[in-house]
């Protein structure tokens, strides 16, 4: 393997000769997902806490990163560092340099020269698939033989066919399998999430929900260059970058499936394949509509989701964001006197991301279901599907929903 090195920290040296037990028997997902976190109190602004704060943390994953690109260097690696269960063993790159260097930046034990290595590493218990988009289902059906546990980043896969043979070698192998929704874990949108599902706001009639991303000073890490190639990205740019994310959270927070979709770009043509605005109207089942907007285009957006019930609503401030502790919570109800009851929560998770890689070593561990599992992202490939066909069509187009 290239470049091996000792263990850099207590951590990785207290790991270095452990075996874990064998993997426990996958739990069952519930047909509803209920929230970890309690109802709020009467405090006039409750802090939400950390929903895996009290799991026990004694079975560590040890962690391979296939991938060492602008994601994994920014989130990924220091948030497998950061998480309680969790430690880094290695990273494979393309470039075995650049995986060397990224291994030595973030403390990794080994950089791999080949997938094949990755794979082949017996003291490796999960990946966390961070490559080309392209290259999803080839890296995650390899994992999942190979009895890796699996994360895949967003989008799982760049058609429904291959998203569901991700989810057949997964369960094939009896491999844990969660896509990178990370904001799902995000402590704000879970409570909100939870108002909904409990009935607080009656039934869902609108929501809205946008995520843009800008910066006016250069970032030092440039994007992969992929990320300009239609093909490796799946066909989409804003929106496999990011309205992906808006996709999940949507549905996450409607507790409800997508039916039909409508959508607008400034891409997706053959002048300009890759879009850096998009916009799509969704009809979930059950009658209610929803509008998200993703963009790199333009700066101060608030990045806010807001769900309009019959009686109520709820707006998630600054929450569908890739920003650590950001957010606050704005429940508006009417009460029992017949005027309005309005009450602030604020989010108390320091980042979503370690708090991902928390839930989902839990979840091999034996604990709760991972909250983005392979279904959800199916499911969302399956509506960006719908909306790239609405794009290049220009008509509204059904969302085609299928099992593994």
């Amino acid at each position: 393997m290239w470049s091996p090195r000792r263990a850099r920290c207590r951590r990785h040296a207290r790991l270095a000769s452990s075996r874990r037990s064998p993997p426990r028997a996958l739990p069952t997902r519930p047909n509803d997902d209920p929230s970890p976190y309690r109802h709020p109190t009467r405090a006039p602004e409750p802090c939400l806490s950390h929903p895996w704060h009290h799991t026990d943390m004694s079975d560590v994953v040890r962690w391979a990163l296939l991938g060492a690109g602008r994601h994994p260097e920014l989130r990924i690696a220091p948030a497998v560092n950061a998480a309680k269960n969790a430690v880094l063993r290695g990273v494979w790159s393309q470039d075995p340099a650049r995986g060397a260097a990224f291994a030595e930046r973030h403390g990794a034990e080994l950089a791999y020269r080949s997938l094949a290595e990755a794979l082949d590493d017996r003291d490796v218990d999960a990946v966390f698939i961070s490559t080309p988009n392209a290259l999803h289902a080839e890296h995650a059906i390899a994992a999942a033989r190979a009895g890796k546990h699996i994360i895949v980043e967003k989008p799982m896969a760049v058609s429904a066919d291959e998203a569901r043979a991700i989810v057949r070698a997964a369960r094939e192998n009896g491999r844990h399998l969660g896509v990178g929704y990370h904001m799902r874990h995000h402590s704000v949108l879970r409570e909100a999430a939870r108002i909904v599902t409990a009935g607080e706001i009656g039934d869902v009639v609108y929501t809205t929900a946008a995520f843009v991303l800008h910066s006016f000073v250069p970032s030092t890490i440039p994007n992969s260059p992929w990320k300009s190639d239609a093909r490796m990205m799946g066909g989409g740019g804003a929106l496999m970058g990011m309205g992906v994310h808006v996709m999940d959270t949507l549905r996450f927070l409607v507790g409800r499936e997508v039916t039909r979709v409508a959508a607008l770009s400034d891409g997706q043509s053959s002048e300009r394949p890759l879009d850096r605005l998009s916009q799509i109207c969704l009809e979930f089942e059950g009658g209610a509509q929803a509008h998200m907007m993703c963009s790199g285009r333009f700066p101060f957006s608030r990045n806010d989701a807001v769900i309009y019930g019959s009686r109520g609503r709820v707006i998630a401030y600054d929450s569908v964001d890739m920003n650590a502790g950001h957010g606050h919570l704005e429940v508006t109800t009417p009460n029992e006197h017949g005027g309005i009851s309005a009450r602030t929560v604020r989010a108390a998770v320091p980042d979503h991301f370690v708090a991902e890689v928390e839930a989902f070593g839990a979840a091999i561990a034996g604990g709760s279901p991972f909250h983005a599992d392979g279904i959800d992202g199916l499911r969302a490939v399956e509506i960006t599907s719908a909306a790239i066909a609405s794009l290049w069509e220009g008509r509204r187009v059904a969302v085609e929903r299928s099992e593994p």
